[in-house]
């Protein structure tokens, strides 16, 4: 198989496995908002305490959305190393919008669950579910 050819097989499963996680998160996140009492006033390092101590859902979340981050920086990568622009355009998106969601999720636990935070989390997660999506599911040449 073609260094190019390997390539574009690993792209389209990592980028994959990105919108699959992305989607688990979204489901976690949804139950964590829901049913989760965020305390006011969690700053740095108690924030994440807090994360690690109250809840698995939480936990989980936290977890995969900072693992999420660099699968979405190797997606990014591998796009780069293709060669394919639209691969590039899509992932670097992907990456923003995730970021955009991983700094509103920090900001969301430390400040209580703070409306803005949830709502650009919200907005991160669809703007990265959309990128990738149209990266996997949009016609090859």
């Amino acid at each position: 198989m073609q260094n190019s050819e390997k390539l574009k097989k690993a792209y389209l499963s990592t980028t994959r496995g990105t919108i699959h996680t992305l989607l688990l998160l979204f489901v976690l996140g949804m139950i964590a908002n829901l049913y989760l009492e965020i305390p006011e006033g969690l700053a740095g390092s108690a924030a994440w305490s807090w994360v690690f101590s109250s809840s698995p859902v939480i936990a989980v979340h936290a977890v995969l959305g900072t693992l999420l981050l660099l699968v979405s920086i190797a997606s990014l990568v591998l796009a780069i190393l293709d060669h394919q622009k639209k691969w590039i355009v899509a992932s670097s998106l992907g990456l923003i919008f995730t970021l955009l969601a991983a700094l509103s999720g920090s900001d969301f636990v430390s400040n209580g669950g703070s409306n803005l935070s949830s709502l650009l989390m919200a907005f991160g997660f669809l703007g990265a579910f959309v990128s990738y999506g149209l990266a996997v599911f949009s016609p090859q040449k």
